[in-house]
């Protein structure tokens, strides 16, 4: 078991790679060092039952699918706060040894595993960068190309977000990050991507 502890913004820009620029020279000019990790593909799928019992219950059970790399998580709203996330999450790697139903009767009793059924696909293009400052804490960067789709009627809806993680430190260390990336283009939100998922799929098929 495992804590996350994150930031979460909605990119509002026709030029979002700038904000992305922009974003990065602020925090160095704010004293942290910003090293770029890695720009790759994931694919999330997430399973729910079809009353939504785990959205409903504010988590959430994802597929990661990130090159040969398969990763399953349960995640449970501990604490949130605008677009601060203070999450439980329990993972399990996918491998031959692994048994993913004696992981989910663990960390979801209450869900009825027959009925599991993918209610949301979360396609991303996922630029990370490392961002540091000595006794300031360690955390992850995200810009995130993201593509929302719905199993159940293919509709789809593109966005673009920024995270910030919480690898190491504190909540104060938290905040001193996200004073740096204030930015007008830059909206909080306070849902997750499976909420977002199925709200925003959602709302197409309805408008």
């Amino acid at each position: 078991m495992g804590t996350e502890l994150e930031q979460k913004y909605v990119v509002d820009s026709t030029r979002p790679w700038a904000v992305q620029t922009q974003l990065i020279s602020q925090l160095s000019r704010a004293g942290y060092q910003v090293t770029f990790v890695e720009e790759k593909p994931q694919q999330d799928t997430y399973f729910d039952t079809p009353g939504e019992a785990i959205l409903k219950g504010g988590g959430s059970l994802r597929l990661r699918e990130k090159g040969e790399k398969r990763l399953l998580s349960v995640k449970s709203m501990l604490r949130r706060e605008g677009g601060t996330f203070l999450r439980r999450e329990d993972e399990l790697v996918l491998n031959g040894e692994a048994d993913p139903r004696a992981f989910l009767r663990t960390y979801l009793p209450e869900v009825d595993l027959e009925a599991l059924m993918p209610m949301a696909v979360v396609v991303n293009l996922r630029r990370t960068y490392e961002v540091s400052r000595t006794a300031g804490g360690r955390f992850e960067l995200a810009f995130d190309d993201v593509t929302y789709q719905n199993p159940a009627t293919g509709r789809e809806c593109r966005e673009r977000q920024v995270e910030i993680e919480a690898l190491s430190g504190t909540q104060a260390d938290l905040e001193r990050v996200v004073s740096a990336l204030r930015l007008s283009e830059l909206r909080p939100v306070s849902e997750s991507k499976y909420q977002r998922a199925v709200r925003l799929t959602t709302k197409a098929v309805e408008g």
